[in-house]
């Protein structure tokens, strides 16, 4: 194990990729909760809506994730958030978690 990982591990600390990651979740969660406002972002996100939602036993996506035809696209922080969102939404439901119930189950991915 990498001894710099040791450390953060031990003084429960993380990566900067890791708080960077989870700023920008937060911030789109915020978006969709209509907290944050910033039009430019919210028109590039595709809620998908499915029909006869209350029938199916799996969660469909919350978002569609964009199709990315190059690398640098499928790396952009917002394809990234909607696939990190996505993973959350299976687990909690995220219009309605708290900000601190929202973290810790962030941190458990």
């Amino acid at each position: 194990m990498n001894p710099t990982l040791f450390v953060l591990d031990m003084v429960e600390y993380n990566q900067l990729k890791v708080r960077r990651e989870f700023t920008l979740v937060s911030y789109m969660v915020g978006l969709l909760r209509g907290i944050e406002h910033n039009p430019g972002v919210l028109q590039r996100l595709s809620l998908c809506v499915p029909d006869r939602y209350v029938w199916r036993r799996r969660r469909q996506p919350l978002l569609a994730v964009p199709v990315a035809r190059t690398n640098k696209l499928a790396k952009t922080p917002m394809t990234r958030a909607i696939r990190v969102i996505y993973e959350l939404h299976v687990r909690i439901d995220v219009f309605l978690c708290g900000s601190s119930e929202f973290a810790i189950i962030y941190f458990m991915l």
